[in-house]
């Protein structure tokens, strides 16, 4: 019998909760369910209200079942959003006594381990690590050391982290609450890792994940993260605005940008019109679709700005290696990706080619039943999420190991302090 695989997914964002559990049979991917709840109880990325917290979650979880038509028992992966992510390098090493060994995956195994250890003794957790260079007797860098053999081994990891007590507060909550194994990532890192191609990781690209309170900004060189940073303004100040102008309540003004929404305004008619509800609820108003695109367009344009200045600090790391810019440009995704020409908005500004990021126009594995969610930018992190769990050898912390070469490993190291 093909062996089968579940996985459910979940991405926890400040105005929505999504969740997917998809299935891997032999090469086969299939999506069972997918959901979309309202998030409660979270804000800023500290849970503010518990008891809300778990009701949304829980929520989703219900409505997943549903589908299923039986209960979510499956190893659980789940994103948080965040500003207290961030990129942190750290180089471990060992030299076997002077003479030349064969590097074996256990040697990999422990230095990785090593490597949680040490960033986890400042205070960090880590969610994701990547190997970024390999080095042989302190100059012959290769792609791979295992079964190669040296006096000395470096590895240098790029890792996004998260700090501990954060971790634990979003850890101890939800392991309450689904049934399974469960381990935690980065929604940003997440919905890069959903939308983008291989070669564009490699030969250098920026992703500006649209949230609800703020922008990420994740970019990527060789094949690994090279800047994490954020834009403090997100979707939720768009909103703002349009409640504020057209003096309706959030939930109203959300509606217009969902329904109605134009990240560019100038060839638009004011003769086109809109109705919508006023601050009572009650009361019918009107406004020009012109009108209401000139408020998101300003606060875009903001956004866009400041976005548009740490991508030029990224132009100036990926031109050490010869690149005249980011040659995959921009990948926008996420809830603000939605919002009808806010490429052309984008690519206005940074003067670079732009895209909007979801899971079909990655090179991952095409799903079965994914026709609506693939194409939905906002569902990034959720694809991300499962894969970063089953194709990334190094996003999970390793079982030690007790084999005679983990033993002459550790003796080396011993001998050598």
């Amino acid at each position: 019998m093909p062996k089968t695989e579940t996985y459910t997914s979940i991405d926890i964002g400040a105005r929505y909760i999504k969740g997917l559990v998809v299935r891997k049979r032999e090469s086969e991917w299939e999506i069972l369910a997918h959901a979309s709840v309202k998030s409660r109880g979270i804000d800023e990325g500290e849970i503010k209200d518990a008891v809300a917290f778990k009701e949304s979650v829980n929520l989703l979880i219900e409505e997943l079942n549903e589908q299923l038509q039986k209960a979510v028992r499956s190893e659980f992966v789940i994103s948080l959003t965040s500003v207290a992510f961030e990129k942190r390098d750290v180089v471990r090493e060992i030299t076997f006594g002077g003479e030349k060994r064969v590097i074996t995956a256990e040697v990999l195994d422990e230095l990785k381990r090593e490597a949680y250890e040490n960033l986890e003794g400042e205070g960090k957790k880590v969610l994701h690590l990547y190997p970024k260079r390999y080095v042989l007797d302190g100059e012959r860098v290769v792609f791979n050391p295992v079964d190669m053999r040296a006096s000395k081994l470096s590895i240098e990891y790029t890792s996004v982290v998260l700090p501990v007590k954060v971790y634990d507060m979003f850890y101890n909550f939800l392991q309450d609450i689904v049934f399974g194994g469960l381990q935690l990532r980065s929604s940003l890192v997440s919905a890069a890792e959903g939308v983008l191609t291989s070669s564009e990781k490699d030969r250098g690209v920026v992703v500006l994940d649209m949230g609800y309170n703020f922008t990420g900004v994740i970019a990527y060189k060789n094949g690994v993260p090279i800047r994490v940073a954020h834009v403090p303004i997100g979707m939720r100040h768009v909103i703002r605005d349009v409640a504020s102008v057209f003096d309706t309540t959030f939930d109203e003004a959300e509606r217009l940008v969902v329904t109605h929404g134009n990240a560019v305004y100038a060839d638009l008619k004011e003769s086109e019109e809109v109705q919508y509800k006023g601050l009572d609820g009650k009361s019918v108003r009107k406004t020009s679709i012109r009108k209401l695109a000139v408020v998101i367009h300003a606060r875009l344009r903001e956004i866009m700005n400041k976005s548009k200045k740490i991508f030029r600090e990224i132009e100036v790391v990926v031109a050490e290696e010869g690149e005249t810019s980011v040659p995959g440009g921009v990948v926008i995704t996420g809830g603000g990706a939605k919002i009808p020409r806010i490429t052309d908005l984008t690519t206005e500004i940074f003067k670079t080619p732009v895209r909007i990021g979801d899971y079909a126009g990655s090179d991952k594995p095409t799903m079965k039943n994914a026709d609506e969610v693939a194409q939905d930018p906002s569902f990034a992190a959720v694809f991300g999420n499962i894969f970063s769990l089953v194709e990334n050898p190094y996003e999970e912390l390793p079982v030690k190991r007790e084999g005679l070469l983990w033993r002459i490993f550790k003796l080396f190291k011993e001998l050598i302090e």
